[in-house]
């Protein structure tokens, strides 16, 4: 077997990746296991950190001895991570798995679709990547729709012994991507990944920003309302629900129900965008979530907790495919990959400044957090408001 079956073991890998059992309940977990939102938050720029100082290393890792060794050296620390969980009881003993989070991650990032598009090229199909790309995509929404109803089940008593079922599930396909990224078949490149250090990238964003303030005003919006919407709500909605009386057991439906939701939208956006011009497509989905986050914040009942989760989730995820073409269109060709990288760095920023006030924040009450959050929003769509006039790349 050659180059050619890489694709289709990747689409195995992205699936197998994302059958994590924890995931309906993973900020349960973290709080069973001792640690304070304030502490969970400041481990996840731990990550960010991580993933910060790593990138440039295991850049160079892949790029002298190959896309596949990079993707071996990843799954290993994914297996390490997984097994580090059984034991883990203190904030430092996250923090040590979480510096390996960020690690592993960066081992992945590029080196994938480098190898992926190698690949097709060594075979005349390079043209193909967006096929490719997409069917490898779609493999992560359908752990969720088939592991989540179940894990939930498992850890509906939030017990140790429930929790490490799940982690004992997630090992099991962590080794199971790890064969398979043994067998991926490493192609010919006669190119390299040009390595620029952060120093360098962050002048390069500077300079380019400066000189495109369309460009600063949606990723602005984009990054003020999915740091909220997204990161912070995935590690908030589930003690939230829980505490509004939503079962535990059914959180794997609701993950479940969203997700086939999301795969459905996100496959017919043009569809949608035939009926909503783009400008009220992100005002819409940038307002709905503030004022979810609102009746999360006034509200503890089962049915505004369930309008919470399912309007941030939807509103939010449907986001990014958007954001992607118009950031893309006002960003030119032969800087692309460097102002991309670019703007990384400075959500990066973002990221540490609201985790770690948010997380102080969470340990005073969850409505603070969410009114936290809402605040935020509300500044993204006050003054980073986008309208046809940003959209567009020439006014």
């Amino acid at each position: 077997m050659g180059v050619e079956t890489n694709t289709a073991k990747f689409f195995w890998i992205t699936l197998f990746q994302n059958f994590s059992f924890l995931a309906p309940v993973l900020t349960l977990f973290y709080l069973q296991r001792g640690l304070s939102y304030s502490q969970i938050f400041i481990l996840y720029i731990v990550i960010v950190v991580s993933m910060f100082l790593s990138e440039i290393p295991t850049g160079v890792l892949g790029d002298k001895f190959g896309r596949k060794t990079s993707i071996v050296c990843g799954c290993v620390g994914w297996v390490i991570f997984s097994i580090g969980l059984f034991f883990v009881t203190s904030f430092w003993g996250f923090f040590v798995l979480f510096v390996l989070w960020g690690l592993n991650a960066t081992f992945f990032s590029g080196s994938d679709e480098a190898l992926i598009y190698d690949s097709l090229k060594q075979i005349g199909k390079e043209n193909e990547m967006k096929k490719h790309m997409g069917r490898i995509y779609s493999a992560a929404f359908i752990p969720s729709i088939i592991i989540a109803p179940m894990a939930a089940i498992i850890a509906k008593d939030l017990t140790n012994f429930q929790f490490n079922l799940l982690i004992f599930g997630n090992l099991l396909f962590y080794i199971a991507v790890f064969f398979i990224s043994l067998s991926l078949v490493e192609p010919e490149s006669k190119t390299k990944r040009e390595i620029v250090s952060p120093l360098e990238i962050l002048k390069s964003a500077i300079k380019h920003i400066k000189s495109s303030p369309k460009l600063l005003r949606i990723f602005l919006n984009k990054t003020l309302i999915f740091i909220p919407g997204s990161i912070v709500f995935g590690l908030l909605w589930q003690p939230y629900l829980k505490d509004s009386g939503v079962p535990v057991a059914i959180f794997g439906i609701l993950i479940a129900v969203a997700s086939l939701m999301i795969f459905f939208m996100s496959r017919n956006l043009d569809k949608i965008e035939k009926h909503v011009s783009g400008k009220m497509l992100i005002l819409a989905t940038g307002l709905l979530p503030f004022l979810a986050f609102l009746v999360g914040a006034f509200f503890h009942n089962i049915l505004a907790a369930i309008i919470f989760y399912f309007v941030i989730k939807l509103a939010v995820s449907i986001r990014d495919p958007v954001f992607s073409q118009y950031l893309n269109e006002h960003i030119e060709s032969h800087n692309r990959a460097t102002v991309l990288s670019s703007l990384s760095m400075i959500d990066s920023f973002f990221d540490a400044v609201i985790f770690l006030s948010v997380g102080f924040i969470t340990d005073l009450g969850l409505n603070y957090a969410f009114l936290f959050c809402a605040g935020i929003l509300l500044i993204a769509l006050i003054f980073f408001r986008v309208t046809n006039e940003h959209i567009k790349v020439k006014a």
